[in-house]
C-alpha cells in the first residue's frame, strides 16, 4: 500500500497547542508545495483528513505518526475522538475562522479545535476576536459580554459540564419559539432594501418571515440581519450550520435569558401575540417540575392581554438569578496533556 515502508518526512513542522489534525497536515503539505491529496497518497492513509479528526482509524494514524515521527496518541489528540456528543454535534469542519495575533505572518494560519466549535468567537490566548470570513451583521452586534457568557455556558454544556438552573438545550428552544405569527416585512422592516429590489423580489419578499423569540431579547439581530435575510434553524443542532450572526445571536439571548429567566420571560410575554403566548408557555410548561416552580413562584406578576379577546393571562414570576458554570475543562485539559 502507498506510504509502507517509505522514510519519515525530514520537515515536518511542529504542529501547535490545540490544533486540528487537518490544520497540520495542510501546513506539511505546504511545506512541499503539494496539495493535502497529494500528501495523502504519499503517505497512504486512506480517509480524507476532515473525516479522520471525526472518526480516525488506527491503521491511517499510524501512518501518519510513521511519516512525522510523531506518537500515535499525539495525533488522537488532534483529534475529536473523545469529544462528547453534545459537542461533536455543534462541530462545524469546515471552519475557517482564525486568530489575528496566532496568524500573524503566517502564510496559512493554523486552525484550532476550539474555534471549531459552533460557538467558539474568541482566542483564548490572546483574547482577540477571530476572524471569520463571514463578516454580515457582525458590526451590529456589539454586545460582546453578553456573547462570551453565552459561548462559555454553550461549551461548558456541551462538554457535560454543570449546567444553569434553565437547561441549556430548553432556554435555545425558547429563543428560536415563535413570539408572534410569522408575517412578511412591514414597510419599515424594507427600508435598507432599494426599491428595485423589493419590486425585483416582491414575490420572495410578501412570504411570512419567522418571528423568533431571539428578537426580542436581542433585538440588535433584527438590526443586524433583516427579518427576511435570517437564517434561523427550527432546533439547537441546526445552529451548527447557521451563519456567524446567527450564532452569536444566540449566545448574547442566552446569556440575558439566564441572567434573570423571570424578567426575560415576562418581557417575552409582554410582547407575544396569543400565537407566540401559546408556542411559549408550552415550551416553559415543560422545563423539569422544579424549574418550572422556581420561574413562576414568587410575588411578581404581569398581565398579558390575549389578542382579539380581551382576555387576560396572568402568570406569576420571580427574580430567580442563575449560578455561573462551574468546573474545569475536563476534556480540553486531557488532549492537551
Amino acid at each position: 500500500m502507498a506510504g509502507e515502508g517509505r522514510a519519515p518526512l525530514p520537515v515536518v513542522p511542529p504542529p501547535f497547542r490545540d490544533e486540528r489534525l487537518s490544520s497540520w497536515l495542510e501546513r506539511i503539505a505546504d511545506v512541499y508545495l503539494v496539495s493535502l491529496d497529494d500528501l495523502r497518497a504519499h503517505v497512504g492513509w486512506s480517509r480524507p483528513a476532515l473525516q479522520l479528526e471525526i472518526d480516525p482509524v488506527q491503521t491511517d494514524m499510524e501512518r501518519i505518526a510513521a511519516a512525522t515521527n510523531s506518537s500515535v496518541e499525539r495525533l488522537f489528540g488532534m483529534t475529536f475522538h473523545d469529544a462528547p456528543s453534545r459537542y461533536r454535534s455543534l462541530l462545524r469542519p469546515d471552519a475557517r475562522e482564525i486568530c489575528p495575533v496566532c496568524s500573524r505572518g503566517m502564510q496559512r494560519p493554523p486552525r484550532l479545535r476550539t474555534w471549531s466549535f459552533a460557538f467558539s468567537f474568541y482566542c483564548d490566548r490572546h483574547r482577540q476576536p477571530l476572524q471569520s470570513p463571514d463578516t454580515r451583521g457582525a458590526s451590529v452586534l456589539s454586545d460582546v459580554g453578553s456573547a462570551s457568557r453565552g459561548a462559555a455556558i454553550l461549551s461548558n454544556w456541551a462538554k457535560g459540564g454543570e449546567t444553569a438552573v434553565v437547561p441549556v438545550d430548553a432556554a435555545i428552544s425558547l429563543l428560536l419559539a415563535p413570539h408572534r405569527k410569522p408575517s412578511p416585512p412591514a414597510p419599515w422592516e424594507l427600508a435598507r432594501l432599494a426599491r428595485s429590489d423589493q419590486q425585483a423580489h416582491a414575490m420572495e419578499l410578501s412570504r411570512p418571515c419567522p418571528r423568533p423569540v431571539l428578537g426580542i431579547l436581542v433585538p440588535e439581530f433584527n438590526s443586524a440581519v433583516p427579518v427576511y435575510n435570517q437564517l434561523l434553524p427550527r432546533a439547537l443542532p441546526g445552529l451548527r450550520d447557521a451563519p456567524f450572526a446567527e450564532r452569536y445571536a444566540i449566545a448574547i439571548g442566552l446569556a440575558r435569558l439566564l441572567k434573570n429567566p423571570a424578567t426575560a420571560v415576562a418581557h417575552i410575554l409582554e410582547t407575544t401575540d396569543e400565537f407566540g403566548r401559546k408556542k411559549v408557555l408550552a415550551l416553559i410548561d415543560r422545563w423539569p417540575a422544579g424549574i418550572r416552580n422556581a420561574v413562576t413562584r414568587g410575588d411578581r406578576r404581569i398581565t398579558t392581554r390575549g389578542e382579539g379577546r380581551g382576555a387576560a393571562t396572568r402568570v406569576r414570576l420571580s427574580r430567580q438569578r442563575v449560578r455561573a458554570p462551574s468546573g474545569r475543562d475536563a476534556w480540553r485539559d486531557r488532549a492537551d496533556a
